[in-house]
């Protein structure tokens, strides 16, 4: 028997998915969808971020400039996500996608949240990195001379994951598979130097489409909603375990369906 949070999930994404075919979605109900998982995402690491001023800017709206570089860091977000969802059917997921996503995310310097490595654009870093978590509990990720290698390994294990989605059974659900997707590539792997975050987002976004899912997220809009996000990744690796983020997303991810159904209607 499915969680309770997997059968809400279900029973919103079904109720969406035959209230908005995906063939008659019109342009501004697709730009809805990217402009605010662009926001969420962002939101996740600039905490100056506004809904309404973000979503003003993205829809090409006059907006203070006070936070100019983190408006232009969820616009350049948008535009990498509707480029990947214009085209979600053929995107595949692999090494060449991936650091291509990099590269189009983070050619900017400003984007760059230390030193700009222009030879680190699109490619793997050159060196380790450490992620901090708290003052007693820092986490080294993978080693950078592996990097090509466990990359290789774990597209073919993402892709096998992806290709037996039954939302049926916990094991093979979406946001299962996504949860795994995220918790490897984001907290064990961090191919990056910079950007990995959004990186991993934007490929999860393209994924959820390529399943019959829009691109939605967890709404983040408030810094406790980002200690959340935190938080439970953190739960995630000191039990070793996806279940955490799983059900994080799955009651997140349902709220957001049923609020988007509520205000369609």
């Amino acid at each position: 028997m499915l969680p309770i949070y997997f059968s809400r999930f279900n029973m919103a994404l079904k109720e969406f998915q035959m209230r908005f075919s995906k063939p008659e979605w019109s342009q501004e109900f697709t730009e809805s969808l990217i402009n605010e998982f662009s926001f969420f995402s962002t939101k996740i690491e600039e905490q100056n971020l506004e809904y309404g001023e973000t979503i003003q800017f993205l829809r090409g709206q006059l907006v203070p400039k006070e936070n100019f570089k983190s408006l232009l860091e969820a616009s350049e977000h948008r535009n990498v996500l509707r480029r990947l969802i214009d085209s979600f059917e053929a995107f595949e997921l692999s090494e060449h996608s991936i650091k291509s996503i990099h590269g189009s995310l983070m050619s900017n310097p400003i984007f760059w949240e230390g030193a700009y490595k222009s030879h680190l654009v699109g490619n793997y870093r050159n060196y380790p990195v450490v992620g901090n978590r708290t003052p007693n509990d820092n986490r080294e990720y993978a080693p950078h001379y592996n990097l090509e290698i466990i990359m290789a390994s774990h597209i073919d294990r993402w892709n096998h994951i992806f290709s037996i989605i039954d939302n049926k059974k916990a094991d093979s659900h979406l946001i299962t598979a996504i949860c795994r997707f995220h918790n490897e590539f984001l907290n064990n792997i961090h191919p990056f130097a910079d950007g990995n975050g959004r990186v991993c987002r934007i490929i999860m976004g393209t994924l959820l489409m390529k399943n019959g899912c829009p691109p939605i997220f967890k709404k983040i809009m408030s810094i406790q909603d980002q200690l959340e996000y935190i938080n439970t990744i953190i739960a995630c690796e000191q039990s070793s375990s996806n279940e955490p983020l799983i059900k994080f997303l799955a009651v997140g991810m349902a709220e957001y369906l049923e609020e988007r159904l509520e205000k369609e209607f």
